[in-house]
């Protein structure tokens, strides 16, 4: 049977309208870059959707999109699924992704303080000049007031500095308090509640510059400098932030997303959202990886306590009906192991 074009379709106008179609820009395939954002979902996408939009703009056949995730244990979750195509987050965070997840270092962001750019992190520990505490083997069983457990800036390079003196940093410490903030570090600190504590480098200059503490008032635990980091800080230097990419993202995605933040023009409007000064080859990160052991071998035990209570949980009735047959099969047998003491409940019985 033969089919008719309605006399009202040309033919000239229907091959028009399919080479229209044949023109149509096939749809973008979705990126995703998975962010660790401690501030919050909507101010992780303030912060880092234009460093997206400037990929999407620069390699038009994909749109990316960023998926800020405030809960850092979620966000590893994920990448172990292979839910992300590339990760930001922080150097303790990626390190346990590449033993994990197979996570590629592929680019370190860069700073910009002053009229210096640098890639580094440092912290600073601290305590007032009158204290009689000169350096972190003194802080032994010492009450210790730092920021946020999964702040990288400030208490896992602590970690970091007593691992590399030799001391265990689970038992170095009396107590650690996390005050949430450098505001409250600071003035745990100068208020006596604690004898000393901890904050990124950058944030302790800024008191210092604001007058908020003067350099005699206080003083710094293995005080440290160096030419192309602007601050004093304890220690030694730390690389910041990698971005990571997943094994199975394709390496021609792969290498456009990576020439294209390296070529990111100074001044523009990512770099004033995101709050930083560009992106470099990507560092070397053995430094962080004495944090790897503890937090690894962490997230094992609370995966198999996590596996182990939801089998409990799934097979509680069978358990209980096992264990009440297994006591009565336990008394049967003891009854029956013993016929005097079953001679007597039948004559009880009886009566």
């Amino acid at each position: 049977m033969q089919y008719a074009l309605p006399r009202f379709v040309h033919p000239t106008t229907l091959l028009l309208v399919v080479g229209l179609l044949c023109l149509q820009p096939a749809q973008a395939a979705l990126v995703k870059i998975g962010v660790f954002s401690p501030e919050g979902f909507a101010t992780g996408m303030q912060r880092w959707q234009p460093s997206a939009d400037y990929l999407g703009q620069q390699i038009p056949a994909h749109r990316f999109q960023m998926l800020p995730y405030q809960d850092l244990g979620e966000l590893e979750d994920d990448a172990r699924r292979g839910k992300f195509d590339f990760v930001l987050t922080h150097p303790a965070s990626f390190v346990q992704l590449e033993q994990q997840a197979g996570l590629i270092r592929l680019l370190t962001r860069r700073h910009r303080d002053g009229a210096l750019q640098h890639a580094s992190a440092a912290v600073v520990i601290f305590t007032r000049a009158d204290n009689r505490i000169q350096g972190l083997a003194d802080l032994a069983r010492t009450p210790f007031v730092t920021t946020r457990a999964q702040d990288y800036s400030s208490w896992q390079l602590v970690q970091l500095e007593l691992e590399r003196l030799g001391q265990d940093p689970d038992h170095a410490l009396s107590e650690v308090t996390f005050a949430g903030d450098s505001e409250a570090v600071l003035d745990g600190v100068m208020s006596g509640d604690y004898p000393a504590g901890a904050m990124a480098a950058r944030d302790f200059d800024r008191f210092l510059r604001q007058g908020r503490i003067s350099p005699q008032a206080v003083q710094i635990l293995e005080a440290s400098e160096t030419p192309g980091f602007p601050f004093r800080f304890s220690g030694r230097l730390y690389p910041q932030w990698p971005l990571g990419v997943l094994p199975d993202t394709p390496a021609e995605l792969r290498q456009a997303v990576q020439q294209s933040l390296l070529a990111l023009p100074e001044g523009h409007v990512a770099l004033e959202a995101g709050h930083y000064a560009g992106w470099q080859p990507a560092d070397n990160y053995h430094a962080v990886r004495p944090l790897l052991s503890k937090s690894l071998s962490r997230h094992v035990v609370e995966r198999q306590l996590s596996v182990a209570n939801l089998w409990l949980e799934q097979h509680r009735q069978t358990l209980l009906i096992t264990l009440v047959f297994t006591l009565l099969a336990w008394l049967l047998i003891r009854l029956f192991a013993h016929p005097r003491k079953l001679a007597g409940l039948k004559r009880l019985s009886t009566l």
